[in-house]
């Protein structure tokens, strides 16, 4: 992919949709990370990040594609982040909406590669953004 191509991307947006996450999701992902367990309901932290991909109404390989690579090529999720404006619950319905936020062009000591942005909004029943989630993708470049 070219550099412009890679620049034009930016503020694309995904189909999004609505995501709920029971309470037995919660439990798993506190046991799996050590987590004591949820007191009134709120989920893990980690759970964001599950729910914002899930909820991007693409599957990984279709992100991937966009991007001019696929998970033969071995892109990876080279960091993450939220902010919280609110506490995600479990049970709740949360309306998912995801543009990409930023997308550049670097180089290292492996060689080019793209670092892409996108940010997913979790939007509670009372249509406010209750969380924001960062999740962003290395794609390695030939050079």
């Amino acid at each position: 992919m070219r550099e412009d191509e890679l620049r034009a991307r930016v503020g694309h947006r995904f189909p999004g949709g609505r995501m709920r996450v029971e309470p037995d999701v919660d439990r798993l992902v506190r046991g799996l990370v050590g987590a004591p367990p949820s007191e009134c309901g709120v989920l893990h932290p980690t759970v964001a990040l599950l729910v914002a991909q899930d909820g991007l109404g693409v599957e990984l390989e279709e992100l991937f594609a966009l991007f001019g690579s696929s998970s033969a090529e071995g892109p990876v999720l080279g960091e993450w982040a939220v902010e919280f404006a609110r506490p995600l619950r479990a049970g709740v319905e949360y309306h998912v909406r995801a543009v990409v936020e930023d997308a550049r062009r670097r180089s290292g000591r492996s060689g080019p590669f793209d670092l892409v942005t996108v940010l997913i909004e979790l939007c509670g029943p009372d249509g406010a953004v209750h969380a924001e989630v960062r999740p962003g993708y290395v794609f390695r470049r030939p050079g």
